[in-house]
This record gives C-alpha cells, structure tokens and sequence, in this order.
C-alpha cells in the first residue's frame, strides 16, 4: 500500500471514530430526555442528528472498505 493511501485510511479510520462518537454522544443526551414531556423537540432534534452521523460514519466505513479492497486486488 502507498504511503499516501496509509496515510488517508488512518485518516478515514479517524474520522469514523469520531462520527461514531459523536453520535453516541448525542444518542446518550437523548435518552436522559423525556420524549413525550417538553424535551419532546430536543429528543427529535438530538435523533435526526445522531442519525445523520452515522448515516455519514456509515459512508466513510465504504470508503475504508473499497481502499481495502483496492488494496486486496493488487
């Protein structure tokens, strides 16, 4: 694998880490709100952005995927 390459997946690798983090940070806060009491809009809130998260930590997990398998090709 070229040194560029390493260099990006340690970066994706990072990244997804992060998103992943975050993400559960959000879904922590969340789930110590009541849903159906006045937190009802910052749960929603809370959950359309974790999910965004992952949806994002999800795709670069792809892009990790497809560099090793580029990788595996070679």
């Amino acid at each position: 694998m070229p040194l560029s390459a390493k260099n990006n997946l340690d970066d994706l690798y990072a990244k997804h880490r992060l998103l992943q983090a975050e993400a559960a940070l959000l879904e922590d806060e969340r789930d110590q709100l009541d849903p159906d009491g006045p937190d009802a809009d910052r749960c929603c809130i809370l959950d359309v952005e974790s999910r965004a998260l992952r949806e994002e930590a999800t795709k670069v997990g792809a892009s990790i995927s497809d560099i090793l398998d580029r990788d595996l090709q070679r």
